[in-house]
């Protein structure tokens, strides 16, 4: 496989991740209720969303791409050395 869709496939996983963690640890600053649970109820649906995804694609790409299997076998050993 091309370490350029390694490289994108990480980087992808890395900003979804970013992106979910944003929204799901963001604070609103509304002072209107309404407009604060709208607001807190999109943030948090589109956190939910993006960590999904995130998962989603890593439980794929982790079968496929060096890089990901690299990293599941790098976290194994971590986890028998304990």
């Amino acid at each position: 496989m091309n370490k350029l869709v390694s490289i994108i496939r990480v980087a992808i996983v890395l900003v979804l991740s970013s992106f979910g963690f944003f929204f799901l640890l963001g604070e609103e600053l509304d002072e209107n209720l309404s407009d604060w649970m709208l607001h807190f109820l999109i943030d948090k649906t589109l956190a939910f969303l993006a960590i999904l995804v995130v998962v989603r694609l890593y439980k794929q790409w982790r079968k496929t791409d060096p890089w990901f299997i690299a990293y599941e076998e790098w976290s194994r050993r971590g986890e028998d050395s304990n």
